[in-house]
C-alpha cells in the first residue's frame, strides 16, 4: 500500500500541473481550430501543404494507443486481487449494460428515418456463403490473438485488448507480482510522458489537420449524407449533455450541473484536439476531486481502484464507437446493400468487441467489417470523408462516457448510489419516449436519397474531359443529311480526308450511351467516340443506329463505328468486323420485384411455356437458346416491362444493373451466371480491316495511358471523376483571384 500511495503522490503532482496547463492549453487548441478552418477556405487544395504536419501528427496519435490499451489493461487487472476483481465486477455490469443499451437504442431509433434499402441482384443458385456463415468464419481470427506481434503490426486493436485481458486475469492469479507490475507501470508513466509531450504540440497538429480538412474535402460531395453527419452530431451531444448527466445526477450525490460540468471539464481538451488518450490525466484528477469530496482520499483502496477502473473503462465503455454500427446501416441504404433482421443483430452484437480502444482506432475496424460486408469500396471513401466532421463528436461521447461509467462503477463499489428512481424513470424514460415520438412524426416528412438515385443521371462528358469537342447529335427521328452509301474505299482514309468521324449509338443503354437529365448524349461509350474523334483531330457526328440492321447500316456508310455496348454474337460476326472486345459481362434477367418468387429455380424456368421474354439486338439469339420454351418479345426494354407485356427481360449485368437502380421495383436476377456471358466490341464495316487495326492498337493506347480506367471508374463504377476539372472554392482562387 505504501508503494501505492507514493505512486499516487507523483500522478497528484503530475496530475496538478496538467491541470494548470489545460486552460491555456484549450485556448491554444481552439485558437488552432479557428486558424485551421479559415486556412483552409482560403488556400483551399493549396492547403495540401500543410498533409505530412498532419499526417506526421496522426501517426504519433496512433503511436501510443496499442500500447497504452495493452499495457494499462495488464497493470490495471494484474493489481486486482481475485476477489476485488469479483466485486467490481457485480457493480459494474448493470451500468455497462445500460450505457451500451441505451446508445444501441437511439442508433436504431435515428435509423427508422432510413428507408429500407432496395436490393438490385439476386444469386438464384445459393452457393455463396450467407453474411453470417462469413463473419462467424472470420470474426474469430479478427479477435482472438492468436499471433499478438502480428496484431500489433497489423493494428488490430481488439486482438490487443483481449490479448491485455487475458495477460492481465492471469497476472492477478499470481503471487510475488510486484515487480512485473512495477515495470509495467513504468511502461505506462513513458506513454503519460508521450501524450503531456503530444499535447504541448497538439495545436500545431490540430491546425494543419484542420487546414487540410477544410481546404481539401469537396464539402458538396457530401449534400447526399446530410442526414448523417447532422443525427451524427445531434445524437452524440443529446446523449453527452442531457442523457449521461441525467443518469449520473439520479443515481449518485451529484447534482445535473455538477455532472455537467464534470463531463464538460474532462471531454473539452479531447474533444478539441482530437486525442481521446489525453483525457486520461483529466480522469484522474476528477477523480481525485470526487475522492476528497466523499473523504475516500487516504484510503488506498480507493487509489488504487480508481486506477484499475480507468484502463478497463477506456477500453471498453466507449460507447461513442456504437456510432461505427450507425454508418454501416447508413451505408447499407446508400450503397443499396441490404441487412437481414438477424444480420443486423448480428452487427449489433459485434459492434461491441469491435469498438475495444480508442475512437481513434475506430477506423481499422470499420475497414475490417467493410471487408467482410462486401460493402462498395466508396464505402470507406465515404467514412474517411466524414471523419473530420465526425471523429471529434465520437470522441466526446466516448470519454464522456468513460467518465460515467468510471464514476457510478465506484459510488456503486462504496455504497454510496443515491438512486432517485422517480426522477430517473421520468426525466430518463420520458426524454427518450419524446424523441422516440418526435421520431416517428417526422419520419413521413423526411425523404432520403441514396448514392445512385440521380447518380447516373447527374453524369457528364465534361467531368472526365478536358476541353470536349462540340459535337453533331442526330436524335431519332431527325434527318440524317449527306448520308451517301459509301460501299468502296478504305473507311480510315474517308475519315481522315473529309475530318469527319461518324459514330452510331443506340440508347437508352446505360451506362454506355444515354441521355442525363440535362438531355445530353452521355456514356462510356459516347465519352470513347469523343476521345477518338479528338485523337484523330475529326470532327464527331453521333448517328441513331437500329440495333437489328448494324451490319446493313455499316456497310451502306451511314456510319463508320458503333459505339454503344454493342454484343457480339455468332450471326453478327458474318455481317460486320469487331474490334477486339472491351467487357465482358454475364447475361442476366430484368424483373419485377412483385414476381421475384416465380424466377428462384432456373430449371423450372427453363421448362415454363407461358414465359415472355424481352430482348432487342443480339440478346434475342441468347433467348432462344437458354429458353426454348419461352416467347420472344422484340421492342423497348422501358415499354415491355412497365407495360407488362414481359415476363422479364434479358440484358447484360451492368446495364440491367443501373436500369433498376433507377427503377426500384425492379431487380436483377443473375443465376449465378447460368445465363452465359455477353461480350461487348466495338463493329466496323466487314472489309475495314485497317480500321479495324487502327481501333485496336489506339484502344490498347487508351488502356495503357489510363483514360480507358477513368472512364470505366466514372462511368461503369460511379465513382468521382479522377481528374477535377473545377478546383474546389477557397479564397484565394474565387475572391481573390491569385491563383487559377
Amino acid at each position: 500500500m505504501k508503494k501505492i500511495g507514493k505512486c499516487w503522490t507523483r500522478c497528484e503532482k503530475r496530475i496538478l500541473t496538467i491541470g494548470k496547463m489545460r486552460l491555456s492549453l484549450g485556448y491554444q487548441v481552439l485558437i488552432a481550430v479557428i486558424a485551421g478552418i479559415l486556412t483552409g477556405l482560403f488556400l483551399g487544395p493549396l492547403a495540401s501543404f500543410f498533409r505530412p504536419v498532419s499526417t506526421t501528427y496522426s501517426m504519433l496519435l496512433q503511436m501510443v494507443v496499442l500500447p497504452y490499451i495493452s499495457l494499462s489493461l495488464i497493470h490495471g487487472l494484474g493489481s486486482l486481487t481475485p476477489p476485488m476483481a469479483k466485486q467490481l465486477f457485480k457493480k459494474g455490469w448493470a451500468f455497462w449494460v445500460l450505457l451500451w443499451g441505451l446508445m444501441f437504442f437511439m442508433v436504431f431509433l435515428v435509423c427508422y428515418f432510413i428507408p429500407k434499402p432496395i436490393s438490385v441482384t439476386f444469386v438464384q443458385s445459393g452457393t455463396s456463403l450467407s453474411l453470417k456463415e462469413e463473419l462467424t468464419k472470420n470474426i474469430l481470427t479478427y479477435l482472438i490473438p492468436e499471433n499478438p506481434i502480428y496484431d500489433f503490426v497489423n493494428n488490430i486493436v481488439p486482438s490487443i485488448a483481449i490479448f491485455g485481458v487475458i495477460v492481465g486475469v492471469a497476472l492477478m492469479l499470481i503471487e510475488k507480482k510486484e515487480p512485473l507490475l512495477s515495470l509495467v507501470k513504468r511502461g505506462d508513466q513513458i506513454i503519460e510522458k508521450i501524450l503531456q509531450g503530444l499535447a504541448v504540440v497538439s495545436p500545431i497538429g490540430v491546425f494543419a489537420h484542420i487546414s487540410v480538412g477544410f481546404g481539401t474535402t469537396a464539402f458538396t460531395d457530401l449534400n447526399k449524407v446530410g442526414f448523417y453527419l447532422i443525427s451524427f452530431i445531434l445524437i452524440t451531444l443529446f446523449i453527452t449533455f442531457w442523457i449521461l448527466p441525467l443518469i449520473l445526477s439520479s443515481c449518485t450525490s451529484l447534482s445535473f450541473r455538477e455532472s455537467l460540468r464534470a463531463i464538460r471539464d474532462v471531454c473539452t481538451l479531447p474533444f478539441l484536439t482530437g486525442i481521446p488518450t489525453i483525457a486520461i490525466p483529466f480522469i484522474n484528477l476528477y477523480l481525485k476531486k470526487i475522492g476528497d469530496r466523499l473523504e475516500l482520499t487516504p484510503n488506498p483502496e480507493f487509489r488504487s481502484i480508481s486506477q484499475t477502473i480507468l484502463p478497463i473503462s477506456y477500453s471498453f465503455a466507449q460507447i461513442g464507437n456504437c456510432m461505427l454500427l450507425f454508418f454501416i446501416l447508413f451505408a447499407s441504404f446508400y450503397y443499396r446493400h441490404p441487412f437481414s433482421g438477424s444480420e443486423k443483430a448480428l452487427l449489433s452484437f459485434l459492434t461491441i468487441p469491435l469498438s475495444v480502444g480508442s475512437s481513434s482506432s475506430s477506423i481499422n475496424a470499420i475497414s475490417f467489417l467493410f471487408n467482410e460486408l462486401k460493402l462498395p469500396d466508396e464505402t470507406m471513401n465515404l467514412f474517411t470523408q466524414t471523419m473530420p466532421l465526425t471523429m471529434n463528436f465520437q470522441i466526446l461521447l466516448s470519454i464522456a462516457s468513460v467518465l460515467t461509467f468510471i464514476l457510478l462503477v465506484l459510488f456503486a463499489n462504496y455504497q454510496l448510489l443515491q438512486v432517485k428512481w422517480k426522477k430517473l424513470l421520468f426525466q430518463l424514460i420520458g426524454s427518450l419516449s419524446l424523441v422516440t415520438a418526435a421520431v416517428i412524426w417526422a419520419a413521413p416528412y423526411l425523404h432520403l436519397e441514396d448514392n445512385y438515385r440521380t447518380l447516373y443521371a447527374d453524369r457528364k462528358i465534361s467531368d472526365v474531359i478536358n476541353n470536349p469537342i462540340t459535337p453533331q447529335i442526330y436524335f431519332p427521328g431527325e434527318p440524317i443529311p449527306d448520308l451517301l452509301a459509301r460501299k468502296q474505299g478504305s473507311v480510315l482514309d474517308r475519315i481522315l480526308s473529309s475530318g469527319v468521324l461518324r459514330v452510331g449509338y443506340a440508347i437508352p443503354i446505360c451506362p454506355y450511351a444515354y441521355l442525363n437529365r440535362f438531355e445530353e448524349l452521355v456514356g462510356f461509350d459516347i465519352a470513347m467516340a469523343y476521345q477518338l474523334a479528338q485523337d484523330l483531330n475529326c470532327k464527331l457526328e453521333l448517328i441513331p443506329a437500329d440495333p437489328d440492321r448494324l451490319g446493313d447500316q455499316l456497310n451502306e456508310g451511314i456510319y463508320d463505328i458503333v459505339m454503344s455496348a454493342v454484343v457480339m454474337s455468332e450471326g453478327r460476326i458474318l455481317q460486320m468486323s469487331f474490334t477486339d472486345t472491351y467487357a465482358d459481362q454475364d447475361y442476366v434477367l430484368v424483373i419485377p420485384e412483385k414476381n421475384r418468387s416465380r424466377f428462384q429455380n432456373f430449371e423450372n424456368l427453363q421448362k415454363d411455356k407461358d414465359l415472355v421474354i424481352g430482348a432487342f439486338g443480339g440478346f434475342k439469339n441468347t433467348v432462344k437458346l437458354t429458353f426454348p420454351n419461352a416467347k420472344l418479345f422484340a421492342g423497348n426494354v422501358e415499354k415491355g416491362l412497365e407495360m407488362d407485356q414481359v415476363d422479364a427481360w434479358i440484358w447484360s449485368q451492368v446495364s440491367a444493373t443501373i436500369w433498376c437502380l433507377n427503377h426500384p421495383d425492379y431487380s436483377v436476377a443473375d443465376f449465378a451466371g447460368n445465363l452465359g456471358k455477353c461480350y461487348i466490341a466495338y463493329p466496323v464495316r466487314s472489309d475495314a480491316f485497317r480500321f479495324l487495326r487502327f481501333m485496336n492498337n489506339w484502344m490498347q493506347l487508351k488502356i495503357l495511358d489510363e483514360f480507358y480506367k477513368d472512364q470505366n471508374d466514372y462511368w461503369i463504377l460511379g465513382k468521382a471523376p479522377s481528374k477535377v476539372i473545377e478546383p474546389r472554392w477557397s479564397i484565394i482562387r474565387n475572391v481573390l483571384h491569385w491563383t487559377k
